[in-house]
């Protein structure tokens, strides 16, 4: 049965590097700097351009029998002749040959010519696979604009060797090729190919605009009053849903409602069932009925939608699927939305303001580090040193704070694993810092007022009342890892540094 091997959604870049989740199996290098861009019509893609080029490098063969490789292209041919090459899979070349502003689809020193069921054309997104088959063959299939499938292989060719590397881009100064979304698939059958074909298309185009509203119906994204951006802050605020028409009526239906829809990783859902949901081409629902009826936007507070943005990306594609409203400009034109969605495409720029990603602080225990695990064991307390490792002030606010987490809770006894009491003190004088009462068990201990640690001092997190299971083959004597988890502190993203508490029958007093 058919697998995805590798996808590569070619959407995005960290310091220069495309998002590579296969490392030990794949070495990707990129050369002079692709860009990342939209459109309404694809989304987000990669734009190789000025001689930009991706190599991937694979441990294991990517052309033996079953293999299945599909990507979305759109190109444009600065010059009226020579050729632009889309993808190289070991030495076999797809490229576009322009003679003359005419077009054909060359591979492997095959051509095929624009013809009545075929044309390949410049600034039109197409879909193209290459399926190597166990008999040795090689064919290439390709959608039109649409993206419907050509249902027969445009080129079929011998193919006798087996590669380790795919080549995109490379190209002349002054043609771009843009390209998205490429996956691998292995173990596919001759007869699953077209199946497979259409659902990585369908799978891959749901951010396809289909609008052809009047410029001024828009929408916007708002969780900041300071920036006209989308804000990621450590304490984030809710983010604010705005439809305007512009210079159109609305009316409003009972069953007003609208969605929006992003690349996975960016939102982060909590659902009705109050559960977190992080899935691709995120959806979220949410009821415009009770607004205002001389309202003339449409707005919304999505309180249970927060930005995670796992790819750190500095621009996000977000489309508005929005149904049942009336739009009308003047007696004569009238848009409705009753039966088919209108569609918006908005880019929006972010702006990360969590601060640095390493943490500020070393974390170990002062004094006895050990939980007596043997007979007639009492409750202990630990405490940790947390010490500002930085050269400059760490500034706390109210909502600064601290808490222990961990996977292994269960050497502690189950009546003391909630019940512990924390509290923050002054490193040597061991004076009580003022804290806010927790508002749930195990929930972040924060400061009361505004705190300053200065650069290279310390302050103590100490954590009483724990009591160690005796010990048992599931639960032995050893040193386990725990976490000092910390949040909202100004400059510095929200972030645990692990440290280790033991457990034995030696009991070290302090």
């Amino acid at each position: 049965m058919a697998k995805l091997s590798y996808y590569f959604p070619l959407d995005n870049l960290v310091s220069n590097q495309i998002i590579n989740n296969y490392k030990t199996q794949v070495q990707a290098n990129i050369e002079n700097n692709p860009e990342v861009d939209f459109d309404e019509y694809k989304g987000s893609y990669l734009n190789f351009k000025d001689n930009s080029k991706l190599e991937l490098t694979f441990k294991k063969t990517v052309s033996k029998g079953g293999t299945l490789i599909n990507f979305f292209f759109n190109y444009d041919k600065k010059n009226n002749n020579g050729a632009i090459s889309l993808i190289t899979v070991g030495e076999k070349i797809l490229s576009v040959i322009k003679s003359n502003s005419r077009n054909a689809i060359s591979f492997k020193n095959s051509i095929k010519i624009n013809d009545a069921d075929f044309r390949i054309r410049e600034n039109h997104w197409f879909n193209g696979s290459l399926y190597f088959d166990d008999a040795g063959g090689l064919a290439l299939y390709m959608t039109d604009e649409n993206f419907l499938l050509y249902r027969k292989a445009l080129i079929s060719v011998d193919n006798s060797t087996e590669d380790l590397n795919i080549t995109i881009g490379g190209n002349s100064e002054g043609d771009q090729l843009r390209i998205a979304d490429l996956s691998i698939y292995g173990d596919v059958a001759k007869d699953e190919v077209e199946n497979i074909i259409n659902k990585t298309i369908a799978q891959h185009l749901t951010l396809l605009s289909k609008s052809t509203l009047i410029d001024t119906v828009t929408f916007k994204l708002t969780n900041s009053a300071e920036y006209d951006k989308l804000v990621i802050e450590n304490e984030q605020q809710p983010l604010s849903f705005e439809f305007s028409p512009g210079d159109m009526t609305l009316e409003k239906y009972d069953q007003c409602e609208a969605k929006l829809k992003v690349k996975k990783g960016f939102f982060k859902y909590q659902n009705p069932e109050n559960k977190t949901e992080e899935s691709g081409d995120l959806s979220v629902s949410f009821d415009l009925r009770n607004q205002q009826a001389d309202s003339t936007n449409l707005m919304a507070v999505l309180e249970d939608l927060s930005i995670i943005n796992l790819l750190n990306q500095e621009k996000v594609l977000v489309q508005l699927e929005i149904y049942n409203l009336t739009l009308t400009k003047d007696d004569f034109s009238k848009t409705y939305t009753k039966s088919q969605p209108l569609i918006i495409d908005r880019v929006f720029e972010v702006v990360d303001l969590r601060g640095g990603n390493e943490s500020p602080f070393d974390v170990f225990i002062l004094g006895n580090d050990t939980l007596y695990n043997g007979a007639g064991n009492e409750t202990q307390t630990i405490r940790l040193l947390i010490n500002n490792t930085t050269d400059e002030d760490v500034k706390f606010s109210g909502s600064s704070g601290f808490r222990m987490s961990g996977n292994f809770l269960m050497i502690l006894e189950s009546d003391v694993q909630q019940a512990s009491d924390t509290k923050l003190k002054e490193f040597q004088s061991f004076l009580d810092i003022p804290t806010s009462p927790k508002s749930a068990a195990n929930d972040f201990l924060c400061f009361q007022e505004e705190y300053v640690l200065r650069k290279r001092e310390s302050v103590v997190f100490e954590i009483s009342g724990l009591k160690a299971r005796p010990s048992t083959p599931a639960n032995p004597s050893g040193a386990y890892p725990f976490y000092l988890e910390y949040r909202n502190i100004p400059g510095y993203r929200n972030g645990k540094v692990r440290f280790f508490i033991k457990t034995g029958k030696i009991f070290y007093s302090l």
